[in-house]
């Protein structure tokens, strides 16, 4: 280590992330040269990205920031020795080092090629314990994840790894441990021939000197040949913008949004996710015609994210168009540029507020519960769901405390609460808490997910919920015959065991039980539709540095009250 200082009392432990980053920084990992010219510190975090991008716990996600730290068998230098893993244990905690470790120290060939499903992994000296299915599993994952982040062709082009990561993610389909992400299902027919058919194709509507037409064509048909890719779309938002057709150019962009966030990694690495979800976003903007005022039409995409990000930086009201004026220099994209807003708003209104109102976010009172992937998997997995719920002991539940008014009873058993993840419930309900923890949840200070058990004649009267950041969707577990219900806004529906409701609580809502029995439903919030991929990074990334923040501050105070009273 630099120095020869020590973690300890530098970086505390931090679920966020936050200090295990400023770690690695300065163990040199962003000066240690990694693939593709980048540093070891940019592969290292942008595969934690995927991670999270993909649902699983932070825990992977910790796991998925050291994974290459100790080295692996195809990278052999090493950041950080192993003699200090109960250092990095410390930091980032025992499962995820542990994870790390056992990357640099199970070979993947035998690993990928699903050996550890009948065959005892050997031990080594420093593995006190032999790796279990579970943990193998998440090495799996893993794998995944860094291929997704790596593979590319020269200069950052598409390479070839989706049909590879399908193939690996075959050995996790009875996982216990990890959820799989959802694009996967959409790779069941891809060959490796269609994956290199979509590159030639995506390659030549590019950077040819075809007619839009042609280009179009060519987009089109890499688009279909690999449908979870996002980067044709986007192109072909950006053609239809310059035949000035702007209601095609916003379905392709929201179809390459859709994409992008389900695949959770760039394809074209030649521009970063973020940049392709801001790509996306301008050109389902209505005002994104004035891209096309050059004769030109961009042929890599370095160059259309300029054009792109000249253009909105000019539609921005700090924008000068004056004769004359200094040229602007390009602003954030659409997303940015609204979560800017955002804590502008924070910054000037009452701090007890956080969360609040999300600007420009649209809104209605009942949403598709079909366009939310947690609902299939609630839906799909509904016996093993009710079953885990029935089967919590009584005393998990308690009264719930916020202050709606009410006639009747009713009782709540978290899951996470507002950012605090309530370890024994969790581990009472493996199959929920696979679902919450792997469909785009929230799990930050802004949400809330619980079962709700509302007793024979409770009514809840009508109340708002407090941001518009989020969305919920309410799984019936048990719902008796009779007048039992939920208004929003001016619609009333009834719950249905089994299936799922999906709603926006920043709109009025009340809710009743007006029968002789009990309900019970499993409630999830979800973030807003609208919000984009780099919104949604943005603010869980604000929720955990509050929450540390918040836990250190606390820290300070309790250390400080307890030194006053021995002074005393």
């Amino acid at each position: 280590m630099p120095g020869g200082a020590s973690i300890t009392g530098r970086h505390g432990a931090d679920p966020s992330g936050s200090s295990l980053v400023g770690f690695l920084d300065d163990e040199g990992a962003g000066e240690l040269r990694h693939a593709a010219g980048r540093s070891l510190l940019d592969h290292l975090l942008e595969t934690c990205a995927i991670v999270r991008r993909w649902g699983q716990p932070e825990w992977l996600a910790h796991a998925a920031l050291l994974h290459s730290v100790y080295g692996t068998d195809r990278y052999s230098r090493q950041l950080i020795d192993v003699s200090r893993r109960a250092e990095i244990s410390e930091l980032a905690g025992a499962r995820a080092e542990r994870i790390a470790y056992l990357f640099s120290a199970v070979p993947r060939g035998p690993l990928l090629a699903g050996t550890y499903r009948w065959a005892r992994v050997p031990l080594d000296g420093a593995l006190e314990a032999a790796p279990t299915k579970g943990e193998l599993d998440a090495l799996v994952l893993l794998h995944m994840a860094n291929l997704a982040e790596q593979a590319r062709a020269r200069g950052g082009a598409p390479g070839i790894w989706l049909a590879k990561v399908r193939d690996w993610a075959e050995l996790l389909v009875d996982s216990e441990t990890i959820v799989l992400p959802l694009f996967l299902a959409q790779l069941a027919g891809l060959s490796a021939a269609e994956e290199e058919l979509a590159c030639r194709n995506y390659g030549a509507g590019v950077g040819s000197a075809d007619s839009l037409a042609q280009k179009a064509d060519r987009l089109a048909l890499a688009a279909s040949a690999c449908p979870v890719i996002a980067e044709p779309r986007v192109w072909l938002a950006y053609l239809a913008v310059c035949r000035s057709d702007v209601e095609l150019a916003r379905r392709w962009a929201h179809h390459a949004r859709e994409r992008l966030l389900r695949l959770g990694a760039a394809w074209d690495k030649r521009l970063s996710f973020e940049q392709w979800s801001e790509l996306a976003e301008a050109l389902g903007d209505p005002r994104a015609q004035e891209i096309c005022a050059s004769a030109t039409i961009a042929g890599h995409p370095g160059e259309l994210l300029a054009r792109v990000m000249r253009e909105a930086a000019l539609r921005s009201p700090r924008g000068d168009r004056r004769p004359g004026a200094k040229p602007t220099s390009p602003q954030p994209g659409p997303g940015r540029r609204r979560f800017h807003r955002y804590i502008e708003r924070l910054a000037e209104g009452d701090a007890s507020a956080f969360g609040g109102i999300y600007p420009e976010l649209s809104g209605e009172p009942w949403l598709h519960p079909s366009d939310f992937p947690l609902v299939a998997f609630l839906e799909s997995h509904f016996a093993a769901i009710r079953e885990e719920v029935i089967s919590l002991d009584p005393w998990r539940f308690h009264r719930e405390s916020e202050r709606i008014k009410r006639s009747g009873d009713w009782d709540v058993a978290f899951f996470y609460e507002r950012g605090r993840r309530h370890d024994e419930v969790c581990e009472a309900c493996p199959v929920t808490t696979r679902g919450i923890e792997g469909h785009g949840t929230v799990r930050t200070m802004a949400g809330l997910i619980y079962v709700s058990r509302m007793r024979a004649g409770t009514h809840i009267d009508a109340h708002h919920g407090p941001t518009n950041l989020r969305v919920r969707c309410h799984l019936g577990i048990t719902v008796p015959e009779g007048d039992c219900a939920i208004r929003v806004g001016d619609v009333t529906r009834r719950w249905e065991e089994g299936k799922c409701l999906v709603f926006d609580d920043h709109f009025e809502h009340e809710a009743w039980n007006h029968t002789a029995e009990e309900r019970i439903v499993l409630i999830a919030d979800l973030w807003h539709p609208g919000l984009s991929p780099t919104e949604v990074s943005l603010l869980e990334g604000l929720h955990r540095y509050a929450a540390a923040h918040a836990r250190r501050l606390n820290r300070y105070w309790a250390a400080n009250a307890a030194a006053a009273r021995g002074g005393a």
